[in-house]
């Protein structure tokens, strides 16, 4: 896949949700803000966040949960799936 001005400008734009999702963080990323007032119902304590990374396969989990989020659940305009690589075929 190549990456595009689009690709970059989508992937700029949402960096912070998408980090967010992907690790469970608390308040950073929620709502695609750098910082949120109050805690996410999905945020993960800091100790479990890093052993999650050091695992590895939950990271593999959640990203599958983020592309079915996005994919079945239509958060996402169909442009924005292209974009991804994610659209429904």
């Amino acid at each position: 896949m190549k990456i595009t001005k689009k690709h970059l400008k989508f992937y700029h734009k949402n960096w912070k949700i998408f980090l967010h999702l992907l690790f469970r963080t608390k308040r950073f990323g929620v709502n695609n803000k750098k910082w949120e007032e109050f805690d996410s119902p999905f945020g993960l304590p800091t100790r479990q966040i890093i052993w999650r990374i050091i695992r590895i396969r939950p990271l593999i989990e959640e990203y599958k949960m983020i592309k079915f989020r996005a994919v079945a659940c239509h958060f996402m305009t169909d442009e924005e799936k292209s974009l991804m690589g994610w659209l429904e075929e």
